[in-house]
């Protein structure tokens, strides 16, 4: 179906700018000296650092996962992405002339994937005593495809010509999406400890984010009931729909346009609550300097939090269309070849209701961030060893927007000042089991939640790296002739 193949290449095409970022990046995120960079999963969470001063300086990443392509472990090597002019083997696909360098899973199993793009820019952090502060900046840009029928899946792929889906009806009931949008973000987080007595402390922390949106896409079907008639005919007898559309780019001469830097704005929250049972019974703190401030530790930690709450309003070249159940027949679609993005969405309109303006809704339309519920619990073992556990459940607040896979993992880490090993244990999406590994030496971390990616052992369906870079003091460590771990304080029973 050309129709879905052009929607989807815009969608692809989208997330090419920007660097993908891994899904949670639990090897950096979870770690008590993730200081800033914890603020990504629970901004209640700053108080726990064993930093009181955080400067970061960059975080990049690579995510990409899906279930419904793959390239066979025979074909793929990592390193093939870095050898100039490097041909990817390919295949027939065994109806047609084409050739393609991926296969298709062959099941009925709804289709997903996701490409996360996050690049974290200059940040900082400030822990002073029952207050932590901190400013961050990204920018982000994310593609999710979520539940798309298996028969939709090929005939987007293969294209109308793959004869064994033909002259079958499909009645897709189940509500899916194909959702893409790029910002940048400045935020600003505060967390306060509103309880402390005895081995009990309770922390909140807040996040406030201004979003800048820069390219915003969005197909939401609730029902689909259609037949493909031959390579070139397809009857749609109901569609129930929606889509909208705000891209840098002149839509009626595809060319890419710079008439504004945004096109569109608004606002992300985080919101979230930290329990910790401490270790030894909780102090009151006094100091004089800030590094004098004391770390708490702990014997283990619950987190609650719900994140990437909020939207971008695009109001600037945005177009939003709605299929109100209607039908539709289509013929020699092979032979349409649009010339503009204004051409398609009138003939969407005109095969719909007649005219090329019915199906256009609005000039304006809100597209909502990834939410997710997130859970943590972290247990100190050993003087140096941990064992986090989390989950991420994606939350939805309305149909036009972002869908985050859920994971579960489970994350046990070697953690001191200076070194740091982690092995991330997860399931991503309730099917893929994955092992990590990250290492932090000092203020660089290193890792990936899926070490798979890196060989050959198994199909390849995605891929997942990330790394930091920033500086940090400790608490309780002052420059004053030799270290000391008290440094400077009073301390009083609270």
């Amino acid at each position: 179906m050309r129709i879905f193949n052009y929607i989807l290449s815009v969608l692809f095409l989208a997330s090419l700018p920007g660097l993908a970022s891994g899904q949670s990046m639990n090897g950096l995120i979870m770690s008590n000296y993730a200081g800033v960079n914890s603020i990504q999963v629970n901004p209640g969470a700053m108080l726990s650092s064993k930093n009181w001063l955080e400067i970061q300086l960059v975080g990049v990443g690579v995510f990409v996962q899906n279930n419904m392509l793959y390239q066979p472990g025979a074909d793929y090597k990592f390193s093939h992405f870095f050898q100039g002019g490097y041909e990817w083997p390919t295949h027939s696909e065994g109806f047609g002339t084409e050739s393609r360098i991926f296969y298709t899973f062959d099941n009925k199993k709804p289709k997903s994937a996701f490409v996360n793009v996050r690049v974290n820019g200059p940040g900082a952090m400030l822990v002073w005593g029952k207050h932590a502060f901190a400013v961050t900046t990204a920018i982000r840009n994310v593609v999710s495809a979520h539940k798309i029928p298996y028969e939709l899946a090929n005939f987007i792929y293969l294209g109308l010509n793959y004869r064994p889906q033909q002259k079958i009806n499909y009645q897709d009931n189940r509500p899916f999406s194909l959702t893409q949008m790029a910002w940048a973000e400045i935020g600003l987080s505060y967390a306060y400890e509103i309880y402390g007595r005895g081995f009990n402390r309770l922390d909140a922390g807040v996040s406030v984010r201004r979003l800048f949106g820069y390219a915003g896409l969005y197909v939401k079907a609730k029902n689909m009931n259609y037949t493909v008639l031959d390579d070139s005919t397809f009857s749609i007898k109901n569609m129930d729909a929606e889509m909208g559309m705000s891209m840098p780019v002149d839509y009626q001469t595809n060319q890419v346009s710079g008439a504004t830097a945004f096109r569109g704005g608004g606002f992300g929250f985080d919101f979230g609550v930290t329990y910790t049972r401490l270790e030894k019974p909780h102090q009151e703190q006094y100091f004089t300097k800030p590094c004098a401030q004391k770390y708490e530790d702990y014997l283990y930690r619950v987190g609650v939090s719900l994140i990437d709450v909020g939207g971008i309003r695009f109001n600037s070249n945005a177009q939003k269309l709605a299929i109100d159940n209607r039908s539709s027949y289509w013929d020699r679609v092979n032979r349409i070849k649009f010339r503009s993005i204004d051409q398609f969405i009138d003939t969407i309109s005109y095969k719909f209701y007649g005219d090329t303006n019915s199906a256009r809704v609005s000039d304006k339309f809100t597209l909502w961030l990834p939410s997710a519920l997130s859970v943590q619990f972290d247990y100190h073992l050993t003087k140096y060893t941990y064992v986090n556990a989390s989950l991420i459940y994606p939350v939805s607040f309305a149909n036009a927007t972002v869908y985050r896979p859920a994971e579960l993992t489970l994350t046990p880490r070697y953690e001191s000042r200076w070194l740091e090993v982690s092995l991330p244990i997860s399931l991503y999406d309730w099917y893929l089991p994955r092992v990590g590994l990250a290492v932090r030496v000092y203020g660089f971390t290193i890792g990936c939640d899926k070490l798979g990616g890196f060989f050959d052992f198994n199909d390849f369906t995605g891929i997942d790296i990330y790394f930091s870079i920033k500086y940090f003091l400790g608490k309780g460590f002052c420059r004053q002739g030799k270290t000391s771990p008290c440094g400077n304080m009073e301390y009083r029973p609270g």
